[in-house]
């Protein structure tokens, strides 16, 4: 099956006369990935803890518990913060079991397990591309993601938002996966129903990867249906049922997983956790663009103004090529769809048809990257923290930009060695930066937004922090004005990271001399 995307030839080494096949996108990408990790494990050490950290540190032991006093201790749905229990907690129970070992200090485990889960979701970016908009953005993708700061910063202490990040990742894969062929086989049908059923096991939203499913199988059919006409009756029927089948799987896993589904009716109990997301009642004014925002009131534009201002500017110039890409793409299909069906009527739409069915792959990196935030507008969802609670989407965004990257290099190969020495600069100054707000890459912000110091004041860079700088930040006229948060508690938890007092002065006032990250008592 053909996705549209031309695969680049690899290239050829010969040993001894023995020919032998370098992926050099792979060895490129396991590269960066291996950097990463000794760089990310050999500093877990200097983050601070948040909240989320401190109460998921309380939930995992107890959620563990359940299991192993044979679902009879309920402390998890009774003794910590309220809500936990509507979020699944393999990895706050994996993270507990690996910080029983006494490996190093508890929070030190929790950064490196957060870490090295996000790092595992990260990987999927490279099959994802392989199978889908080509191999050359895996690489690219996987930078873009790394040179994020606030991403990076948050693969060490978002305990809830980076293993969401990770499950969706391998379900996107494994649908990937299942798509690659018109029937999909039975172990690609497997892989994704313990995918998805990972991802529900994790936080309501993995509910979308069904949405996913449902739409990547329909185009299995399309396909179908253009090639065989009533012949393929066959054909959809088994597509049909490993559609149920991955469905099916998924809720089983989902069940297992997740204690809160076991006590009572699995979809019911559901049913009450999606809805208590859906309508959380988190009602607190923040700064956005400079401008006070609510989070029960925000504009349908507050996810893509985040990502305007927290994203690199590279990375958001090849998100804006992406798009002009796509949209180049999506008129010529039209008009050729016009041409045809003007011609030689309906049936002059069976290559096009075929074309766009051909493309459920690249389709599904394009919902996978859009399709979420499009149903947070519809629902008015409630948002704070800038958009952690997106961050899942942020490595299919960067598919798309690594897709928009290899795409102009093609365009303009006269010019590829000076546009690989430009992007060499730009990432050598990106990563500068990176490195002097560390450990605080979490709060880094891009030149439209002003920087890190320009943008104090004028957005909430904290994690469930203040919602303004308890002092007038160095070149701003904003004053604090924080209200009343959802729980008290948070304020002890003012900044990402409980040593990091001073964090406000160092990025709203200038780099300053690094503060010691040793002390991670609650004060």
């Amino acid at each position: 099956m053909t996705t549209g995307i031309d695969a680049p030839a690899r290239p050829i080494i010969r040993t001894n006369g023995v020919a032998i096949e370098v992926d050099t996108d792979l060895v490129a990408g396991t590269a960066i990935l291996a950097t990463a990790l000794v760089i990310g494990l050999a500093t877990a050490g200097h983050y601070g803890m948040t909240i989320d950290e401190f109460n998921t540190d309380d939930y995992g032991p107890k959620a563990l518990a359940w299991y192993t006093s044979g679902f009879t201790d309920r402390s998890h749905f009774e003794t910590v913060e309220f809500s936990l229990w509507y979020y699944g907690p393999w990895f706050q129970m994996l993270t507990a079991f690996v910080q029983s070992l006494g490996l190093a200090d508890a929070v030190t485990v929790r950064h490196a397990m957060t870490f090295l889960t996000g790092i595992a979701g990260l990987a999927t970016l490279l099959p994802i591309a392989r199978f889908s908009v080509g191999r050359r953005a895996g690489p690219s993708a996987l930078i873009l993601c790394l040179i994020t700061g606030y991403l990076y910063g948050g693969l060490f202490f978002s305990p809830i938002d980076v293993p969401f990040l990770t499950a969706m990742g391998l379900a996107t894969l494994a649908i990937v996966l299942m798509a690659r062929r018109v029937v999909p086989t039975w172990s690609a049908t497997i892989c994704a129903g313990l995918a998805t059923g990972l991802a529900i096991g994790t936080r309501t939203g993995g509910i979308i990867t069904h949405a996913y499913l449902v739409g990547a199988m329909a185009l299995c059919g399309l396909e179908a249906l253009a090639l065989n006409g009533r012949a393929a009756r066959s054909q959809l029927r088994a597509i049909t049922i490993r559609t149920a089948a991955v469905i099916a799987i998924g809720w089983v896993i989902a069940v297992a997983l997740w204690p809160w589904l076991q006590i009572g009716n699995p979809l019911d109990q559901f049913r009450i956790a999606y809805l208590h997301f859906a309508n959380i009642s988190q009602q607190f004014g923040f700064a956005h663009w400079g401008d006070e925002v609510q989070t029960d009131d925000l504009p349908w534009s507050y996810i893509p103004g985040q990502w305007l201002a927290r994203l690199p500017v590279g990375f958001l110039g090849l998100l804006a090529l992406a798009l002009l890409f796509a949209f180049r793409r999506t008129f010529r299909l039209l008009r050729t769809s016009l041409a045809l069906l003007t011609n030689q009527g309906v049936f002059g739409l069976r290559r096009p048809v075929l074309l766009l069915a051909r493309s459920r792959c690249i389709l599904l990196v394009w919902a996978a990257a859009f399709a979420p935030v499009g149903f947070l507008v519809i629902q008015h969802a409630t948002l704070y923290d800038g958009v952690r609670h997106t961050l899942f989407v942020i490595p299919m965004l960067a598919l798309l930009a690594g897709w928009a990257f290899a795409r102009l290099l093609r365009s303009i190969s006269r010019a590829r060695i000076a546009i690989a020495m430009l992007a060499a600069v730009y990432l050598a100054a990106v990563v500068i930066d990176l490195a002097r707000l560390h450990p605080l890459e979490y709060v880094a912000m891009n030149a439209f937004a002003g920087g890190t110091s320009g943008a104090c004041g004028r957005f909430e860079l904290d994690y469930i922090g203040e919602p303004r700088p308890p002092k007038p930040c160095a070149g701003s006229n904003t004053a604090s004005t924080a209200p009343k948060r959802r729980h008290q508690t948070h304020r002890a938890f003012s900044s990402a990271f409980l040593s990091e007092s001073n964090w406000q002065d160092r990025c709203c006032g200038g780099i300053g001399d690094w503060p010691s990250t040793q002390n991670r008592q609650i004060s």
